[in-house]
Formats: C-alpha cells, sequence, structure tokens
C-alpha cells in the first residue's frame, strides 16, 4: 500500500509515521520473544517504549553510568588512601613506628647515595623497630616456653630447651 492507505490498515493516527530500524536477526527474535514475554501488540509499540525510556534515562543522567562507575572506583581510591594516611598518622601518635612510612623512612636518608644495607642498619640501630617487633617476639617465646621448646634465666636470656627437642 501507499500513500497513507498503511495507516487505515492498521488503525494508527494518521499523524504516525514510519521509521525504518536494520538490525540482526538474533536481536529481532530477542525482541519478538520480549514482545511476547511481556504483552506488548507490537513489536513498534515495544521498541518505541524502549527508545522512550533511554531519551528519559539520558535526559536525567541515569546513562552516564560508566561515568557514574568512573567516579566511584576514583572516591573509592581516595577513600583508601586517607584511610592509610589516618592510619599512619594514628600510629605514629601512638608512639608506633611503621616501616612503609614515608616520613619515617626520609629520617635515614641523606643527599648522597647510601646502600640499602646501610640504610637497613641503620633503622635497627636507632631503636625504631623495637617497639614494632618487641611485642612479637616476645609473644612468641613465651608461646614456645609453654611447649618446653625454649628455656629462660634471669640475667642470661632465652635459650633452646632440650626437653623441647621432638
Amino acid at each position: 500500500m501507499t500513500g497513507s492507505g498503511w495507516k487505515d490498515s492498521v488503525n494508527i493516527p494518521e499523524s504516525t509515521t514510519k521509521a525504518t530500524l536494520y538490525c540482526s536477526e538474533d536481536d529481532k527474535e530477542e525482541w519478538d520473544q520480549e514482545v511476547e514475554d511481556q504483552g506488548y501488540r507490537s513489536r513498534s509499540a515495544y521498541l518505541y517504549e524502549l527508545i522512550q525510556e533511554a531519551r528519559a534515562y539520558r535526559e536525567q543522567g541515569f546513562l552516564a553510568h560508566h561515568e557514574s562507575e568512573e567516579r566511584i572506583e576514583e572516591l573509592k581510591q581516595k577513600i583508601e588512601h586517607l584511610e592509610n594516611r589516618l592510619e599512619n598518622q594514628e600510629q605514629q601518635s601512638s608512639g608506633r613506628t611503621t616501616v612503609d612510612d614515608v616520613d619515617f623512612l626520609e629520617k635515614f636518608l641523606e643527599e648522597t647515595y647510601k646502600p640499602l644495607d646501610q640504610i637497613l642498619r641503620e633503622i635497627v640501630e636507632s631503636g625504631a623497630l623495637d617497639d614494632l617487633i618487641r611485642k612479637r617476639v616476645e609473644d612468641q617465646l613465651y608461646f614456645l616456653a609453654q611447649q618446653n621448646r625454649v628455656e629462660f634465666e634471669r640475667g642470661h636470656g632465652w635459650k633452646l630447651s632440650n626437653g623441647g627437642e621432638q
């Protein structure tokens, strides 16, 4: 049918026009299945509604989903960075030392080059790590003593226990 006769044959308003859409056979079959499943009167009505919904989402900024995800990831990284800074500040204020703290490491660097083993030796000699490792080492020594694997004698220190051999 030519002219506006087709509009009368399918019972649609005179103000309606036709828009051609090209797609893959698979997409067309999928849309037809969705039309049937969701109870639309035609594929055209279904696609028209989807297009109108997409316009509304775009106008309201809802389709900026990709941008939102990037912003969310950016904010998560910022939160993680701030949490790390807060943790470092709390450790510094509590007197605890962290070896991965930039300010701590810079104390042992100078304008001249130093080999890593020298930097490590200076850190250990400074006593800055005492609080960091002392509690852990003591806890393990007392644990081993309970298992009779080590012994402690005041004034002498710790040694392997003969009774701890397995």
